[in-house]
């Protein structure tokens, strides 16, 4: 059994074919017995309310429910683009992190987050966060009508992509090193985070242990994702398929 790690597959109305190959990996992951931890953006917007689900996921997350139902089990990092995904534990998954998710796998202690918040000069993006992710935001979601808010979401959506390019450019390596710094104080054998869309793999010893860090790509790069076996093995990257 191993622990198959994604991220950033901002599915969509418009990406046919790697909605269909995300829907065959969890199909083999419940083959193999593997489990699955999504690291955030499984779609391009997405909301943990019944009735602010768009037409096109609603095939993808009742398959995720059958397959929980079977046996496989699923964990959640929630990402920039996802919201509420609290209200899918059980129903889907096993755990679910609004920020850091902690997880023992085997002999690995594992911290997992998205990513959105690593690069604290991203002030833009973090003020937006602020603003849409808190109890006044929610509550809204929770009494406006789904109609009007699914219009506003996709508008926001549409003008996110236009900001901060400043901080889409480059890698914020600093920052990641900082960050995974201090998660091996904490402890953490393996650190892992998403939202950067670049495949790194970065090893270094601390004490009497070695410590990995890991940045996830995205699945434009080739459906590519991380196995983490239960055992002395390393975990190393995959291509869907393969």
């Amino acid at each position: 059994m191993n622990l198959r790690v994604i991220s950033d597959l901002h599915l969509s109305p418009d990406s046919d074919q790697n909605n269909e190959l995300f829907l065959a990996f969890l199909e083999d992951a419940f083959q193999q017995q593997d489990e699955v931890l999504i690291a955030g953006d499984l779609f391009h917007l997405w909301f943990g309310w019944s009735d602010l689900t768009f037409p096109y996921q609603k095939k993808m997350i009742q398959r995720m429910r059958e397959l929980s139902s079977a046996g496989l089990t699923l964990h959640y990092v929630e990402g920039n683009r996802d919201f509420g995904i609290e209200r899918y534990r059980s129903s889907i998954f096993a755990t679910v992190s609004a920020s850091l998710m902690e997880m023992q796998w085997g002999a690995h202690r594992i911290f997992i987050v998205h990513g959105d918040l690593i690069n604290k000069k991203d002030k833009q993006y973090r003020f937006w966060r602020k603003v849409s992710k808190n109890p006044v935001s929610f509550f809204l979601l929770d009494h406006l009508p789904s109609s009007f808010l699914l219009r506003m979401a996709s508008r926001i959506e549409s003008g996110m992509k236009k900001t901060n390019q400043k901080y889409r450019m480059e890698f914020p390596e600093k920052a990641c090193r900082d960050f995974s710094a201090s998660c091996f104080a904490e402890g953490a054998d393996i650190v892992i985070v998403g939202h950067f869309h670049e495949e790194r793999i970065s090893q270094e010893n601390q004490g009497r242990k070695d410590v990995l860090f890991y940045s996830l790509p995205g699945w434009e790069h080739g459906f590519r994702y991380l196995v983490i076996p239960r055992g002395d093995e390393q975990p190393y990257f995959k291509d869907h398929g393969r």
